[in-house]
């Protein structure tokens, strides 16, 4: 895993490179030809840097450890130079950086890539982040109401890939934007040999028809509700577990997928085979699919592989709670979409780090009672500053390995099964920090 990630890595910094010298692509990722074009104390390399350092701290603590950690602490600059030089940057860099770093991840694991059945397994999620009392924020991304108050928020989306913990694609929007309008936005991010996973939100004729209907159709498991329409009502009721349907259009669907160049009629169907899962309440829940074959999949099969999908929620507590992406380091509208996409990327780079320690934890489970997990908590301290190092300097493999032993020290087992009742306590309104029970933040 060390040289495929050191390909990767070799790859990263030859994006970076190109952006920050060659005028023409440097001018895709800002307003003006003259951005960066000077030598400053914030070049272009070291701006991308210190966003992706996981900056949660005061800016000015934040900007004097940078610059002592790459050796330059004479050239340190102010938090407002930061800030002036910081919004002449486009997020969309930090994304098309993280796409480069999924296609290499892709292309150099090659055999070692994990799948389910053949199938790249992703997952489509959406969450929400709280944001500032800004009037440009509050103007661009909008609000969510509570008893008391507006309170700005932004909605999040991701393609996850729940096995090999990559973060595909991410992008915030305005709160009330729907995540049915967003994923069908969005449907040409799910590459082709995948299998979709979708939460109860998610179905509808729109995106199972765009799903189905791609170059190459996309495969998908949707799980839905029980009043989603008169056919799984009655499958519910009855005593199959398995059944195959033809949908049709209604007339708004018919209008929605205009808009997406698809001309359809009243008489046009999809097939969609429907599965009933019992769950260990007593409840039932119905699954859409387009994995037809009942001999290959199974109930079981299936019921083991929509439970994967729950690995996204794990992510978004991992961003939230562990890397804190809810704390940003502007009040700009560009300066959230900058943290949020540089968060994304550091993400994934921290995923990709942990790869490098699969075969060690896998042989200090042999040996003990439970098998055992990084904690991911305690990389992100490990991982501070020295991703700065990966992009900066030569020497990449023995960061690298530095890395690895770092998150190999800490380890924590993993116990299945383990089911708490949800008890809502009330939190306290005022004061900066909470204290929770056997969690301490790292950064």
């Amino acid at each position: 895993m060390v040289e495929a990630n050191l390909k990767i890595i070799t790859e990263l910094k030859l994006f970076l490179e190109i952006a920050a010298t060659d005028p023409e692509i440097r001018q895709l990722f800002t307003d003006k030809a003259s951005d960066f074009s000077r030598d400053r104390k914030l070049p272009f390399e070291k701006l991308v840097s210190m966003l992706i350092n996981l900056p949660k701290r005061t800016l000015s603590i934040e900007i004097q450890e940078f610059f002592e950690n790459i050796g330059t602490p004479e050239l340190s600059c102010t938090k407002g130079a930061f800030s002036l030089q910081r919004v002449k940057l486009k997020p969309v860099f930090f994304k098309l950086w993280n796409q480069w770093l999924v296609d290499n991840f892709y292309y150099w694991y090659g055999p070692n890539v994990k799948q389910w059945n053949g199938f790249t397994l992703l997952a489509v999620d959406g969450s929400t982040g709280y944001l500032f009392n800004k009037g440009d924020i509050m103007k661009h991304f909008g609000t969510q109401s509570n008893q008391y108050m507006e309170v700005p928020m932004t909605q999040v989306m991701q393609i996850q890939d729940v096995l090999n913990d990559l973060t595909l694609w991410s992008d915030i929007y305005p709160a009330n934007e729907p995540e049915q309008h967003i994923m069908a936005d969005n449907i040409h991010r799910v590459p082709p040999g995948s299998l979709t996973l979708f939460d109860r939100g998610y179905p509808s004729y729109t995106l199972m028809y765009l799903l189905l209907n791609q170059e190459q159709p996309r495969h998908f498991v949707m799980r839905c509700r029980s009043n989603f329409n008169n056919a799984v009502k009655d499958f519910l009721r009855s005593s199959k577990h398995s059944k195959i349907i033809e949908l049709k259009a209604d007339k708004r669907t018919i209008g929605q997928l205009k808009m997406y160049g698809f001309i359809l009629t009243a008489n046009t169907t999809i097939k969609v085979r429907m599965v009933k899962i019992n769950l260990p309440t007593g409840a039932q829940e119905v699954l859409l699919t387009n994995l037809y074959d009942e001999t290959i999949y199974n109930l079981q099969e299936l019921k083991e592989l929509y439970a994967m999908r729950w690995r996204i929620e794990t992510t978004y507590n991992k961003q939230k709670n562990q890397q804190q992406m809810e704390i940003f380091t502007g009040h700009k509208v560009i300066c959230i979409e900058q943290d949020y996409a540089a968060g994304i990327f550091t993400a994934n780079l921290q995923s990709l780090i942990e790869k490098q320690t699969d075969q060690y934890v896998q042989r200090i489970s042999k040996n003990r009672k439970h098998n055992y997990k990084i904690n991911k908590n305690v990389c992100w301290a490990a991982l501070k500053h020295r991703v700065v190092k990966l992009f900066l300097e030569e020497d990449t493999i023995s960061i690298l390995v530095h890395l690895q032993k770092a998150f190999e020290r800490n380890l924590e087992p993993v116990r299945l099964g383990r089911s708490y009742p949800r008890v809502t306590k009330a939190k306290r309104t005022k004061g900066k920090y909470q204290t929770f029970i056997n969690y301490r933040r790292s950064l």
